[in-house]
């Protein structure tokens, strides 16, 4: 069972709708967020609002590939810009979450940290914090980042523990980098956007073990362990 999370243009909203029901990929969350590409850069392109549609589901992993060419042919997310699909093993999941679709946990053919080549960097700030963010992941080398507002819970406990002011709005910034890069690209976002300067941030990794839309190609353990 894998976490796919799938990233493209929020005109494209129905469309994955559609795609979700007919392939029977149950959406567990959806929600909008904001694409890293300058707003000048757009005016320049013509493309309008860096609007997106973000969604999470859970995926059998004989699946995958299947949905990744369905992306592929109704999203074009191999090309640039278009947006960006990826998985992320689970260690657990709810009896419901199988159900859903028509699967069973499975013991075997987990992977192996050593092959995973990519991870999602999640950097977690005050509402406001993302262009600072969006700088320093670039200045480290990551190419592209989407952004989604939230609400932190818990901002009286956290605020008298750490002795510092904590705002509830909050903006969660999602960047996936090459395994290589996630210690200089994290270090960078910290230095600038960390819990001790004003943005209040902190910044985790989780890994991928496939995506489509990164390198314009398939990335999936497959291809990694040949």
């Amino acid at each position: 069972m894998k976490a796919m999370v799938l990233i493209a243009d929020y005109s494209c909203m129905q469309l994955v709708q559609n795609i979700s029901a007919e392939e029977n990929v149950p959406c567990r969350f959806m929600t909008h967020g904001f694409g890293s590409a300058d707003s000048r850069m757009l005016d320049y392109l013509g493309l309008g609002e860096n609007k997106k549609i973000v969604t999470v589901s859970f995926v059998a992993d004989n699946k995958v590939m299947q949905l990744y060419d369905v992306y592929n042919k109704k999203l074009s997310l191999t090309e640039a810009g278009k947006g960006i699909a990826f998985t992320m093993p689970l260690t657990g999941a709810s009896g419901s979450a199988f159900a859903l679709n028509g699967t069973k946990p499975e013991t075997e053919g987990t992977t192996e940290m050593n092959e995973i080549k990519h991870e999602l960097i999640i950097t977690i700030v005050n509402r406001g914090g993302f262009e600072a963010v969006k700088e320093a992941a670039k200045a480290a080398g990551a190419r592209g980042g989407t952004l989604i507002h939230g609400l932190g819970l818990g901002g009286e406990e956290a605020a008298k523990f750490l002795g510092i002011s904590i705002q509830p709005e909050k903006d969660v910034v999602l960047i996936v980098v090459p395994r290589e890069d996630r210690e200089k690209v994290m270090s960078g976002i910290l230095e600038t956007a960390g819990i001790l300067t004003e943005n209040r941030g902190i910044c985790f990794s989780l890994p991928v073990d496939s995506a489509l839309g990164l390198a314009g190609k398939h990335l999936n353990i497959e291809e990694m362990v040949k």
